[in-house]
């Protein structure tokens, strides 16, 4: 009796464990929820690597420490620099621009990053002229693009016409057509 007790009880999370993701003509809209929106790169951009002036620190990922800098990740958006010569006052010094950026590490003086679909190699021997040493093409895949990778709930659908998919974000949606 047991055994089927546990047979029917893995059916039913067979069943009913599957995500896919619900089009408008199979839910009812749901009004105003919290859920998340794609971030677009356009096509012909999403693989420049640029070093800016520091930006605001706003979605925090992984935390790299080489002295005398600090590297923090930006999810989906790059590697933020800091001077930390002193550490009860870290100064933000540099930005680096990876689109779709979710990891980085570092071994000597190369930081290697994911930019979406891509692996660079950026030498940081001088941290303000980064330089782009290498790309591996192609090396991560793009499907969890189509769909926020480990989310559950309402989000924005992807439209490919506005470009590849670098990354999401929580926001406030409107009757959302997808739901997963």
């Amino acid at each position: 009796m047991t055994k089927i007790k546990f047979s029917l009880f893995a059916l039913i999370l067979f069943i009913f464990g599957g995500c896919e993701v619900l089009s408008t003509s199979e839910i009812d809209p749901p009004g105003i929820v919290e859920g998340v929106k794609p971030i677009y790169a356009s096509s012909e951009n999403w693989n420049v690597i640029t070093s800016m002036e520091p930006q605001p620190i706003k979605n925090l990922g992984k935390i790299y420490y080489k002295y005398p800098y600090i590297f923090v990740n930006e999810r989906n958006k790059g590697i933020h620099i800091l001077d930390n010569t002193t550490p009860e006052n870290p100064l933000p010094i540099r930005f680096i621009e990876v689109l779709g950026s979710e990891d980085i590490a570092i071994k000597g003086n190369y930081l290697y990053a994911d930019n979406i679909t891509d692996l660079v190699t950026i030498d940081i021997s001088d941290i303000e002229n980064i330089e782009v040493t290498s790309r591996v093409a192609d090396l991560y895949a793009e499907a969890k693009k189509e769909y926020p990778d480990g989310y559950t709930g309402y989000f924005e659908c992807v439209d490919p016409s506005k470009g590849i998919v670098a990354g999401w974000e929580k926001t406030t949606l409107d009757n959302p057509a997808c739901l997963r």
